[in-house]
């Protein structure tokens, strides 16, 4: 492997694929109470529930027995989020990350989903702390939610400590101090190009994982260049999940190439979730049936999986969705895993909701739709996007106060 690539990527000692929130907590509560030394927890939803109440204990223990636990949660996401006092009593030292709708850093999120443990073991993926069948706000949902996450021993779990840290010191008081920002552009990795990304059918035979955090500085294309290397080099297929999925031209494009030249194109899409996605999403599909990629609709409950499997030799997995706020406004945080059998499960699984679960998009039916509900499609799509670039406008990382007081 050249060695320009060996600091991005790590061979995998340990990798479990855990499904939605019943397999999620448990282990979650494991881990935390098998800890030594560190817990560290950043997430755009930690609710009110009865499950992150749960959680919330699962915390404050682990910090009473003398555990370093530090947590970071989105102040929209987890604005129902009501552990402040707990945590400071059990000695849970907690920041919410930009607590105004325009903060410090614009209208920027934290969206990631990760979990460290004792900088060996790490979580990531896509489950919140929240029930699978309640909103964030702790409202019933139309079904439960369906969502995977990683959970990876060796040393990526480093590079995930890592992040997190970066995180932490950004949300400090003293983070613009001069000695500190120079520390911090010493430390700073450089953003992912072409040289980084290991190739779909590359000459690497071994497994190997890579883990790929967005932010507004460095990296505010890393995660999205990833999606185009992987579908430009398809050979035989590809399986994208995503729940909101309004892609930019490049993304779009890739897609559609890659359907052009004989690769098999398979979407699974949100629905009946959020009206704006559901009324945006589909002025695209008129360009990607011509193509010849299929689209599935999810109708039992809501998807929350954000993941892409091409020719079962390369996987993504993480908090990003294929939506200008993850592209563009938001921290989000995915594995990248190449030569795992795990990938296969990855893909299994997203071929079984498809079955079962979803509602395949005809061209017929979308031909058919009413001349007002194409023009809807349509001005929602460009309305939405026009809108988020006009969001990021601004959005850069900078020092925050702390609000956690």
């Amino acid at each position: 492997m050249p060695l320009r690539r060996i600091d991005r990527w790590r061979e995998i000692r340990a990798l479990e694929l855990v499904d939605s929130g019943e397999e999620y907590f448990p282990l979650l509560k494991e881990k935390i109470s098998h800890a030594k030394h560190s817990v560290y927890l950043e997430t755009y939803i930690f609710s009110g529930d009865s499950q992150a109440e749960e959680v919330a204990e699962w915390l404050c223990q682990a910090a009473r027995r003398g555990i370093d636990v530090k947590v970071v949660i989105d102040w929209i996401g987890s604005s129902a989020f009501s552990f402040g006092e707990k945590f400071d009593q059990a000695g849970v030292q907690w920041r919410f990350y930009n607590p105004k709708w325009f903060g410090t850093f614009g209208f920027s999120r934290t969206h990631r989903k990760i979990v460290v443990f004792d900088d060996h073991e790490a979580l990531v993926g896509v489950i919140n702390i929240c029930s699978d069948d309640l909103s964030m706000f702790g409202k019933s949902i139309a079904g439960p939610r369906w969502d995977l996450a990683l959970l990876a021993s060796g040393p990526v779990a480093e590079k995930v400590q890592v992040a997190f840290l970066r995180q932490w010191q950004r949300l400090q008081i003293d983070a613009f101090k001069p000695g500190n920002v120079i520390k911090r552009l010493l430390e700073h990795e450089s953003p992912w190009t072409s040289k980084h990304f290991m190739p779909v059918w590359g000459s690497v035979k071994q497994s190997l994982i890579a883990f790929i955090a967005r932010d507004n500085l460095h990296h505010r294309r890393d995660i999205e260049r990833s999606y185009l290397k992987a579908i430009g080099q398809a050979r035989q297929e590809i399986w994208l999940a995503n729940p909101y999925f309004v892609p930019g031209r490049f993304l779009s494009q890739a897609l559609i190439h890659a359907a052009q030249r004989g690769v098999r194109v398979h979407l699974l899409l949100g629905h009946n979730e959020y009206a704006i996605f559901d009324w945006a999403t589909p002025s695209l599909y008129g360009r990607f049936i011509k193509a010849g990629i299929e689209i599935h609709e999810y109708q039992k409950g809501l998807l929350h999986l954000k993941a892409m499997v091409v020719d079962d030799r390369w996987a993504t997995l993480g908090s990003s969705n294929c939506d200008p706020l993850s592209f563009l406004v938001n921290h989000e945080a995915n594995f990248v895993l190449v030569n795992h059998p795990i990938i296969k499960s990855i893909k299994s699984k997203i071929c079984d909701r498809s079955r079962q679960h979803a509602r395949q998009v005809s061209s017929s039916s979308y031909a058919s739709r009413p001349l007002f509900v194409k023009m809807m499609n349509w001005f929602t799509y460009v309305a939405l996007r026009l809108l988020v670039r006009l969001i990021a406008v601004g959005t850069r990382d900078r020092p925050l106060s702390w609000q956690g007081e």
